[in-house]
């Protein structure tokens, strides 16, 4: 059984933030041999001055095979979360078998990218029979974005991979062919869909996160001075002597 595991709003400006710690969570659980192949994908909601948010206003969300059984998992996921609360935030955690998304998750998800959402619709969905849902803090505000990242990731065309098995292993100039190989990105397309050939360059600017489409990891790449870099990566500029 595949599960989704998503949190939201877990930290402060000093703190490490939500896309790391998705990492440590599916590595801690993995760890405890409670899921296996897991793999992260960031969801960003709309940036507005009335969302309070620590820097980006997106969720994280996991997918992996269950080892356990989803409530297992979940007293494990909650546990993690507790032992690393951090002053400020007001974290959201929602787990869902694949298969067992509610719809309204999406459309919930939809909404947060282009509207401002009232907390209290996250306190109603979150007693949906068959998720499992915590949050903490004054307002747990983060629960919005938890249950939000369950449902986009179960539309599989919806976020960008954070951590996927190879992206975080590979640098450099590389052929589109060692990209496929080395790593589980499926393709390289251009911003206009075209795919690219296995012996095409990327300077991958030691950045290599696919966004998920229809169900795939796709490195979506922009040609910049002739050659094709990562879309959403832009190459550092020399400092001035």
């Amino acid at each position: 059984m595949k599960l989704f595991i998503a949190i939201d709003d877990t930290d402060n400006p000093h703190t490490i933030g939500t896309g790391r710690l998705s990492r440590n969570l599916a590595a801690e659980l993995t760890a405890r041999g409670l899921i296996a192949g897991a793999d992260v994908t960031r969801h960003q909601f709309l940036v507005h001055p009335d969302i309070p948010y620590t820097s980006h206003n997106s969720s994280a969300c996991l997918q992996a095979e269950s080892l356990a059984e989803p409530a297992e998992v979940f007293a494990a996921a909650k546990e993690f979360m507790l032992a690393n609360l951090h002053e400020e935030a007001n974290p959201g955690l929602c787990l869902a078998p694949k298969g067992a998304v509610p719809a309204a998750l999406a459309e919930l998800g939809r909404r947060a990218q282009t509207q401002v959402l009232q907390v209290e619709e996250g306190y109603v969905l979150a007693e949906t029979p068959g998720l499992f849902t915590w949050r903490h803090g004054p307002t747990g505000q983060g629960i919005i974005g938890a249950l939000s990242g369950v449902g986009l990731r179960n539309t599989a065309d919806d976020g960008r991979f954070i951590d996927l098995p190879g992206i975080r292993e590979v640098g450099g100039v590389l052929r589109v062919g060692e990209i496929i190989s080395r790593t589980a990105v499926a393709a390289v397309v251009s911003e206009q869909g075209q795919e690219l050939g296995p012996e095409e360059r990327v300077d991958t600017l030691d950045w290599i996160r696919p966004m998920l489409r229809r169900g795939k990891p796709v490195l979506v790449v922009v040609e910049r001075d002739g050659v094709w870099q990562p879309e959403g990566k832009k190459k550092k500029k020399a400092a001035k002597k």
